[in-house]
């Protein structure tokens, strides 16, 4: 499968992750399949305020691309414009405190190595509602009516929790700290393969392959993107040109499942983040796939 999305076509979300503390819209430009290993969901993130997000870890994978503005993750460390953060699974960081300030954020939450998979937007949305019948949100964390404040606990966790019925699991974290990539201090690389394009690789990770780089496509140059073997996810950031019969521009997306391509060919000086996904075979998922048990009834 091979999909585009156009900014200007994709409305925004408003109030749709309401377990954590602030104001952000998103524009859900792809997503994955529920229950795979390799599931996912690509966002643009806006913000013009507060937010706030308490320590905590995933048991999933996340890139942050800051498109504009800045945007804080923990005391004293913060992604500006054109940074890009790799948030590993089971590493944990924060508190998160964002002060009110325009942001947009290119985010991507994925299935890591683990096989622990990721959990949908549906499943989110539907665990979010049932909770607020049943306690109450705050800052970043859940606790149930009639629980002490010192009860409180991560909300990601309470509803993930929620929706598949068993403890959270974390894997063993593979890197200590999430990983800053300022971009403004890496060299571009001439690609000898192909001419008019110019690499920057800002990270290779874990055993499953995830790749983060940014290309530079000269004016009248060509690249095809994709991976025989992984989805490959991109986005530009500045530039326009040809691609499938129609045309990209500012801020479109390509989504780009294995053993499947992408042609571009640039009509001016055209930049873009590529991500490669980690590829977890269905065989080796270790949680992902097994169904969960009907949520408790209020």
């Amino acid at each position: 499968m091979v999909q585009i999305a156009h900014f200007r076509d994709v409305p925004w979300s408003e109030r749709e992750e309401r377990h954590r503390e602030g104001s952000l819209s998103f524009k859900n430009l792809f997503q994955g399949e529920e229950a795979d290993p390799n599931n996912f969901r690509l966002v643009l993130s806006r913000s013009d305020g507060a937010y706030t997000s308490p320590y905590h870890r995933h048991n999933f994978d996340q890139v942050r691309f800051c498109v504009r503005g800045s945007a804080n993750i923990a005391p004293g460390k913060t992604l500006h414009q054109g940074d890009v953060g790799y948030f590993p699974e089971g590493t944990p960081y924060g508190p998160q405190k964002d002060i009110p300030s325009e942001r947009l954020t290119l985010v991507l939450q994925c299935g890591g190595a683990s096989g622990l998979g990721y959990m949908s937007s549906a499943q989110l949305r539907r665990g979010t509602e049932e909770l607020e019948k049943r306690g109450k949100f705050g800052g970043g964390r859940f606790r149930f009516n009639g629980q002490p404040e010192n009860q409180a606990r991560d909300s990601y966790e309470a509803i993930w929790e929620h929706i598949f019925q068993r403890p959270m699991e974390y894997p063993q974290a593979r890197y200590d700290d999430p990983i800053l990539m300022r971009s403004g201090a890496f060299s571009w690389a001439p690609d000898s393969s192909h001419a008019g394009i110019d690499r920057m690789l800002l990270g290779a990770f874990t055993e499953r392959g995830t790749r983060i780089e940014m290309l530079r496509i000269t004016e009248g140059a060509t690249i095809t993107l994709g991976d025989a073997n992984a989805m490959v996810l991109a986005f530009v950031i500045s530039g326009r040109g040809k691609v499938a019969g129609g045309a990209f521009e500012d801020y479109s997306g390509f989504r780009i499942d294995a053993a499947e391509s992408l042609r571009l060919d640039a009509h001016a000086v055209s930049q873009m983040l590529v991500m490669t996904l980690p590829v977890v075979h269905r065989s080796e998922q270790v949680r992902a796939g097994i169904p969960a048990r009907q949520p408790q009834t209020v």
